[in-house]
């Protein structure tokens, strides 16, 4: 029985030179279904593996152009034509250095190509905790930010790059590829892109996407209403196109608004700020509390609705409670542990 792994004895074994040791074992014809076997298990190992194999295998598709190029045509013709064993032998060498320098030349460009072409994607878990701010580098060149106590996974597909938002919120800078759609899915919604930056949160029964560049589409199941005793559905798929600057908000049972919003602000996270302007302060205090254990409490409602406009930073309870404290807007009150009540000057 042939070795699982062809003329590879040594050296490092990339999936690339794996690949073109499969591949030359196939054309020789030798073979076996045992073999098979193992090189399909090999192929749905890794997607890198699949995508390595391609690439060989196009490489070689392409020696086709060069065994067609005319030059290549007018030196075969004299070849037959030649009678002498010099003249054989010279226009022989000659052909075949043509061939080489074409398979270099193509099995080049694919190996090029196939180092620079996005990675897809594999089965992975990110996890942030409360408080904590992650940023990570996806295979394809894609950047994904997490924030607060947020839980995304991203899946190995064939045509899509898939990623799962479960719950918190994530800041996506999309790498380029047209071939593949960068899809996530969140709260029962999907947003596609190919090159884009977009902010998306997940957040007690709230699902808010603002885009920074680019364009993206976002698409849901259509909520079928009862009106006069008729059932009437709406399109299959309700959809829209948002635009820089824009944020689509859409409550759990609720229509979709789409707004213009302050993205700096909306995506001012990233950076470790909060950023306010003439904001509730029940609307302050409850971004501040995603980022703390301790929680700020506000029982008086006409506090609550005070405006606030500030630049603070996620999870730094008593530095804010400080700052409401130095202009007098409010007076801070420890209660229990975890617990910061803000009353209102007597």
């Amino acid at each position: 029985m042939n070795q699982p792994i062809p003329d590879i004895e040594s050296g490092e074994q990339t999936p690339r030179s794996i690949a073109i040791a499969w591949f030359s074992r196939q054309r020789s014809g030798q073979i076996t279904e045992a073999d098979q076997l193992v090189l399909r298990q090999w192929l749905d190992e890794d997607p890198c593996n699949r995508a390595a194999y391609r690439a060989v295998r196009a490489a070689w598709l392409d020696l086709a152009v060069v065994r067609a190029h005319p030059s290549v045509m007018t030196m075969r013709e004299e070849l037959v034509a030649e009678g002498t064993r010099r003249n054989r032998m010279m226009a022989l060498r000659a052909l075949a250095a043509c061939f080489v320098v074409g398979l270099m030349m193509s099995a080049g460009a694919a190996a090029w190509q196939w180092r620079l072409a996005p990675r897809p994607l594999v089965d992975h878990r990110f996890t942030t905790a409360v408080g904590q701010r992650q940023t990570v580098k996806l295979p394809d060149g894609s950047e994904l930010t997490l924030n607060t106590d947020t839980v995304v996974r991203t899946r190995a597909d064939g045509s899509r790059r898939l990623v799962y938002l479960d719950k918190g919120q994530a800041y996506f800078k999309v790498a380029k590829d047209a071939r593949h759609p960068f899809v996530v899915c969140a709260a029962g919604r999907t947003i596609t892109a190919l090159g884009t930056v977009f902010d998306v949160r997940v957040d007690h029964g709230i699902f808010k996407v603002t885009l920074v560049e680019g364009k993206v589409r976002v698409e849901a199941p259509a909520i079928t209403s009862h009106s006069a005793g008729e059932a009437t559905s709406k399109p299959a798929i309700q959809a829209t196109e948002m635009t820089p600057g824009s944020e689509l908000l859409a409550p759990a049972n609720g229509e979709w608004r789409l707004i213009q919003a302050n993205a700096v602000a909306e995506t001012s996270w990233t950076r470790g700020q909060l950023i306010f302007d003439n904001t509730p302060l029940r609307d302050v205090v409850a971004e501040l509390n995603r980022y703390s254990r301790t929680q700020i409490v506000v029982p008086s409602e006409d506090l609550q609705n005070t405006p606030i406009s500030g630049n603070f930073k996620p999870g730094d309870i008593g530095g804010f409670v400080y700052a409401v404290e130095q202009f007098r807007l409010a007076r801070g009150v420890r209660s229990g542990d975890q617990t910061v009540e803000l009353h209102p000057y007597s």
